[in-house]
């Protein structure tokens, strides 16, 4: 077994001596990102069947909790941290080859984020989350600029907008704090029945807030649009398939492990089903293909909160499926879209005419993606929409399942424009040259298709991660030892 807190400090100890790296030869941090990410998965791919059995507990200077700060890692946090960093993986070969400029700086924070959304998988006390969403946002602040020009102002509406959000968590905090008397989220949890219902309420909406800016929840989502857009395409995938994320799932942990009260579900539904209608009609609206990515993204999250606060096992590991899914599709479809931008010299749909043979492999990338979200069968998209329809039938949810059917209908419009305009129309301009991205292409697609054929290869993993969230006694158990 190798300890998972290398996850996190491995990242962040090559992040720091970055500058010393490209001082030795320029090209090394690009391969040490490389390696980085590469060395989380082997971590991870090595404690799975270790963690899968039994969740672990690690406790951090040799304290025990509630005294001392530790990490916890059960089946859901393992499914979240694989996504981020299997993302983090493909998205250190795709910079390998890239169409912007890259420096030691840029792999710093890159490598910050991904420790950083980690982290806030991983820990299991209230501050650290506040702690490392915070290196996740710096990070993404100063990832949004690589490309300059209209990224400044995207940049800067990103850290307004995250600053109102660092205010909100951190006196969420401080209620909890002042309220419970502890940080740790398993004693939290052990102690939250003891508050006052209304009480409890006001501290879960300012947490929801706080990281319903990670988690793209509406009204929070307003720099979304403007970051994906003007972001290097490796930042929006990173920002759409990693840190999106782990706010659905500290989302998760506030809402079903500290704080369990049936009554805030509605809350969480209500933003839900506003954030997934809003995204969807305004990205069948976008002429910027980069937009209609990040408001199709914003309706997805909002598709998977409404999905989880359902509160039933089925309703849960369909919404983490979905989840899953997303990250893969979603970088799919930014690392073709930037190729196909590169090559039209323009983020305008219109401008896209006839690429699908000039371009085909990011033509056929982003095809792939579309067809998995549109849930076409034998992608990985259809299993899940139908874990989806089949989750809100159970539970009676009508309403909900005629949503998700009518967020389709509106995404074939929308994505078979830009498939239309790809292969069914001519090209008499120039063509620019571009990166390749054959190798991540062809490694999403095999997630596609795997998980589109072979649902199975996750579906235990989902099941135990839906039971872990819905039942908060078990993760309790763990830290605490039946306290």
């Amino acid at each position: 077994m190798v300890n998972p807190v290398l996850i996190i400090a491995v990242p962040l100890l090559i992040a720091f001596l970055m500058p010393f790296f490209n001082y030795i030869h320029k090209k090394l941090p690009a391969f040490l990102a490389l390696l980085t990410t590469a060395f989380n998965v082997l971590v991870i791919s090595r404690n799975f069947s270790a963690i899968m059995s039994n969740p672990m507990v690690i406790e951090i200077g040799g304290w025990q909790p509630p005294f001392a700060i530790n990490l916890y890692i059960g089946p859901l946090a393992l499914l979240a941290i694989t996504v981020i960093n299997v993302v983090g993986l493909i998205l250190s070969v795709y910079n390998l080859n890239h169409d912007y400029e890259i420096n030691d700086k840029f792999y710093l924070l890159f490598l910050m984020i991904i420790a950083g959304a980690s982290g806030m998988v991983m820990t299991g006390d209230l501050f650290n989350l506040f702690v490392f969403i915070e290196i996740t946002s710096v990070a993404a602040y100063g990832l949004t600029v690589f490309n300059r020009g209209d990224s400044y102002e995207a940049a800067f509406k990103y850290i307004i907008i995250g600053a109102i959000g660092s205010v909100f968590l951190l006196i969420a905090v401080g209620f909890t704090y002042a309220s419970v008397g502890t940080l740790n989220m398993a004693e939290i949890s052990h102690l939250s029945p003891n508050l006052s219902p209304n009480l409890m309420r006001i501290i879960t909406l300012l947490f929801m807030i706080g990281i319903g800016i990670e988690a793209e929840l509406f009204p929070l989502n307003l720099w979304v649009p403007d970051v994906y857009s003007e972001a290097p395409t490796s930042v929006t995938s990173i920002l759409s398939g990693a840190v999106s994320v782990a706010g659905i799932y500290a989302l998760g942990r506030i809402f079903f492990t500290l704080f369990q009260d049936p009554a805030l579900f509605s809350y969480l539904m209500i933003i839900g089903v506003i954030t997934l209608i809003v995204g969807e009609l305004v990205a069948y609206n976008q002429e910027n293909i980069k937009r209609m990515l990040a408001y199709s993204s914003i309706a997805q999250m909002g598709l998977i909160v409404t999905i989880i606060s359902i509160n039933t096992s089925e309703a849960i590991a369909a919404g983490l499926f979905q989840l899953i899914n997303h990250s893969i599709l979603k970088v799919l479809l930014f690392i073709s879209a930037g190729v196909l931008i590169k090559a039209a010299g323009s983020k305008k749909i219109e401008e896209l005419n006839g690429l699908g043979n000039k371009k085909p492999i990011a033509s056929l990338g982003f095809s792939i993606g579309a067809m998995g979200i549109l849930g076409v069968p034998f992608f990985n998209g259809f299993v899940s929409k139908l874990m989806l329809i089949n989750s809100t039938l159970n539970a009676e949810k009508i309403i909900i399942t005629g949503l998700i059917l009518f967020a389709t209908i509106v995404e074939i419009a929308y994505y078979l424009k830009v498939v239309q305009k790809l292969y069914f129309s001519n090209r008499d301009k120039k063509v620019f040259k571009t990166a390749n991205i054959f190798i991540p292409v062809l490694v999403l697609t095999i997630f596609v298709f795997a998980l589109g054929i072979y649902p199975e290869l996750i579906t235990n993993t989902l099941n135990k991660a839906a039971s872990e969230l819905i039942t908060n006694t078990e993760y309790i158990t763990n830290v605490l030892g039946g306290m």
